[in-house]
């Protein structure tokens, strides 16, 4: 659990390279903390090996590449190990230097990478009995209960990706029957043949799927279910660890000394990672709502969640997914909470025409869809599979070159100095596509 000095991390040594300010005169209002941060960000990875030293080194190439192209810079921090499954670490956005020569902006946002990849190590290799009942639960169950149905009714790209590891089984049997088992059956009998056909088949449908490397959706599928029906208590105590270090570290950054108020409460969920961010900020909210809206807290501080290239109705569409459908409903319900959904139509995993939130819903909601660009060969197996890696990390990159007033930019999203609630209010930061691609 989070202590005050685990949330209130030593200050980082950023380096200023600024010409001084000119002098002015003591004012009260100068903190004299200014390492507090002004947003608490807790990010959610998807389901994914990967561990905080991946995404720290690519929150540090992304920020690399976007001060290369714009005025105002951000600056990152060391990354910090903090209790069994947390890591933070600091950026610091400074805006490009006034022309009456003051201080820039600034925007310190402390990010606490809420790990759970050792829970997703614990289930990424498949022995052949739980990978047998991977395809039974989600294929056999998934239709019969009408989950899978409804996933196609919402995002048809991302049904025909789920069902793609059933067709290359079913498709690899079908020919090893129908080539290894015809030919051998001139020489064997029918059952000996058959039998032989099946073995073929099994070898050609191992061997297809792991060159193809279409189980990866299979298992992101299945570990979705297994959450949504409570079949994961050790992920579901993880969930109830999370919110209430959540909890823990918002009411230890109100509670520091000296420092100014707390702008944001930002929650970011990337890919399967929207499910894991939900759950958590719905299970935090009660105590959360309270601290907030406490009268001992700054009444500016908002509260704001993040979903990019959301997958939340793999989850949510099991009939018996109740407690998940009804920690969205919270959410859904809340009229303090900003909720910005950016999923791409060209990402074939995103629930991109789907709003992640139950309708009607009383949050301040907005869904758009960033341009991102296919890779050239997509229809080759090998250009699919680096495609896929590359889609879904550009929603953590910042757009080519300086981009404009509608490109999507993570880093703007994250660390930039407007809230979430503010930017809703300008109307948000990348062009919404849906009604430009249904046109």
């Amino acid at each position: 659990m989070a202590n005050f000095d685990d949330t209130t991390v030593p200050g980082e040594d950023f380096i200023d390279t600024l010409a001084p300010a000119p002098p002015i005169a003591p004012s009260l209002d100068l903190r004299p903390h200014a390492d507090a941060p002004d947003r608490l960000l807790f990010f959610f990875s998807g389901f994914d090996p990967k561990s905080a030293t991946f995404y720290h080194r690519l929150f540090r190439a992304g920020i690399a590449q976007r001060n290369a192209a714009h005025d105002e810079t951000l600056a990152l921090g060391k990354r910090h190990r903090i209790g069994r499954w947390a890591s933070v670490w600091t950026a610091l956005w400074r805006g490009p230097s006034s022309a009456l020569g003051g201080r820039p902006v600034t925007m310190r946002t402390r990010v606490h990478f809420m790990r759970w990849d050792d829970l997703v190590r614990r289930h990424w290799r498949r022995t052949p009995a739980t990978l047998a009942r991977d395809y039974w639960n989600v294929y056999a169950k998934g239709l019969a209960s009408g989950a899978l149905h409804r996933v196609w009714r919402a995002a048809p790209a991302a049904f025909w990706l789920a069902m793609f590891p059933l067709l290359v089984c079913a498709m690899s049997f079908s020919a090893a029957l129908l080539f290894v088992g015809g030919l051998l059956s001139l020489w064997l009998s029918g059952a000996a043949a058959m039998a032989l056909g099946v073995v073929a088949g099994t070898l050609l449908w191992r061997v297809a799927a792991h060159w193809v490397d279409c189980e990866w959706m299979l298992r992101l599928v299945a570990f979705a279910r297994q959450q949504a029906l409570g079949q994961l208590p050790a992920v579901d105590a993880r969930l109830d660890e999370m919110a209430a270090r959540l909890v823990e570290v918002v009411e230890a950054r109100m509670r520091q000394p000296g420092a100014a108020p707390l702008k944001e409460i930002m929650v970011v969920g990337y890919s399967s990672g929207s499910i894991m961010a939900a759950s958590v900020l719905a299970r935090a909210m009660p105590k959360l709502a309270d601290i907030v809206d406490s009268r001992r807290t700054n009444k500016g501080t908002t509260l704001a969640l993040v979903t990019l290239g959301q997958c939340i109705p793999i989850a949510a569409e099991w009939p018996d997914a109740r407690r998940f459908r009804t920690e969205l409903e919270m959410l859904a319900e809340s009229s303090s909470l900003t909720w910005h959904d950016y999923s791409a139509a060209s990402d074939r995993a995103a629930f991109w025409r789907t709003p992640p939130w139950p309708q009607p819903a009383l949050l301040k909601g907005h869904q758009a869809s960033p341009p991102f660009k296919a890779a050239s060969g997509a229809l080759q197996f090998a250009a699919m599979r680096r495609e896929r890696r590359e889609m879904h990390l550009q929603y953590l990159r910042p757009p080519r070159g300086r981009g404009n007033a509608d490109s999507y930019d993570f880093f703007t999203v994250a660390c930039g100095p407007l809230t979430l609630a503010e930017r809703h209010v300008l109307g948000g930061t990348a062009t919404d596509l849906r009604e430009r691609a249904a046109a």
